[in-house]
């Protein structure tokens, strides 16, 4: 998505749109172990904090990880963006 600022309503409506199509798209395709492990990738967690937290090994996070970055990879590839 473009990194510049708008003022536009239409368009800042449509950019809302498409960010939450993106986090539904996103959602609906991982797993309970693959949304929990993107949260606390997103509040920074390390590896071995989300291993402990969710009661798995730290290899365990990291494919877990890995397979959300495919699958986000993947969902923002078949997005058609305005």
């Amino acid at each position: 998505m473009a990194s510049q600022k708008t003022s536009d309503p239409e368009e800042l409506v449509i950019n809302q749109e498409v960010s939450e199509d993106i986090k539904e798209r996103i959602q609906e395709n991982l797993s309970d172990l693959e949304s929990q492990v993107l949260l606390s990738y997103l509040e920074g967690k390390s590896y071995q904090e989300m291993a402990r937290d969710l009661n798995r090994h730290v290899k365990s996070i990291d494919n877990a990880l890995q397979r959300v970055k495919r699958k986000i990879e993947k969902n923002l590839a078949e997005i058609e963006l305005p």
